[in-house]
């Protein structure tokens, strides 16, 4: 059996070949490759689902407040609104509430699965979480549903990484929070019941619409705009999974819109990857920030 992929069709004919379950494909991939027994694996899987949901608990449950003070619990604010909110909608709003809070939990130095990395770590969790909360509370993290869900999202984030960058620094805010809308995307398809297949077609719907997102963070912390953005790119997820549901399929392949992330991130100047010296950064806000913050 063939464990070599490249890009998304490679990876699609490798899984055909197999005869498995695309998640059963990338779970005895990963125990050929570290050594370890499919069981454990899954089990390795599950322990770190239960992470993220302790860190979506300890930001929903208190308010998170930032040595910086740049993160200031906006995560207990949604979970409690002072008011009426716009969009009515329990899946919506948790997804809101969970990626805020994960990342909230990041920038005071707790405890979370870098997914794919520090700075996007609410997106995936959150949203997958918010699914299971508004719409299968019976899954938890030993579910095999659930585990598909978050091995699925795994899986695009494997591609972009192979074919790209998962990087800001490399290529921008599109490769970090942009790749893990792409994953909650995909994830969020396996938990509706979809192909494989057809969560990554809803992963190019959703990566295609985060290309050119700038990395600018300001005094240089993985705060803002970073918190909020988990927020936005959870509902980036959330409507990519619902087009997709619906039966609209991305124009562009997924692995054509990965090499659009990867040349526009090469055209990127270094100020906008991280470097802080860019965008929001660079604003006179954002420079009073980092001189306050000093």
């Amino acid at each position: 059996m063939s464990w070599n992929f490249a890009n998304a069709v490679e990876l699609l004919a490798r899984i055909e070949e197999s005869g498995l379950d695309f998640a059963d494909y990338l779970v005895e991939r990963d125990a050929f490759y570290s050594g370890l027994s499919a069981p454990s694996v899954r089990a390795e899987i599950a322990r770190r689902i239960r992470i993220t949901r302790n860190a979506i608990d300890a930001g929903v449950a208190a308010p998170q407040r930032s040595y910086s003070g740049l993160t200031a619990g906006a995560a207990a604010l949604v979970a409690a609104p002072a008011r009426p909110l716009p969009v009515v909608d329990e899946l919506f709003r948790l997804a809101i509430t969970y990626s805020l809070a994960t990342n909230e939990v990041n920038a005071c130095g707790g405890k979370i699965v870098a997914f794919p990395t520090a700075g996007s770590s609410g997106i995936v969790p959150g949203t997958l979480w918010a699914w299971r909360d508004a719409r299968a509370p019976e899954l938890d993290a030993e579910s095999p549903l659930f585990q598909n869900a978050f091995i699925a999202a795994s899986a695009v984030g494997m591609l972009i990484a192979a074919r790209a960058t998962l990087a800001g620094a490399a290529g921008g805010c599109q490769a970090e929070c942009g790749a893990a809308a792409a994953m909650a995307a995909g994830g969020v398809c396996v938990l509706m019941g979809m192909s494989f297949e057809e969560a990554i077609d809803a992963s190019a719907l959703s990566l295609k619409n985060c290309l050119g997102l700038a990395c600018d963070p300001i005094a240089g912390l993985v705060e803002v705009p970073c918190v909020k953005r988990n927020a936005f790119m959870s509902a980036n997820a959330l409507t990519a999974a619902t087009l997709a549901a619906a039966g609209v399929r991305s124009a562009v392949p997924f692995d054509e819109v990965v090499g659009a992330l990867k040349s526009i991130g090469d055209a990127m100047p270094a100020s906008l990857k991280e470097s802080a010296e860019g965008g929001l950064a660079a604003t006179p806000t954002g420079l009073a920030y980092k001189l306050r913050i000093r």
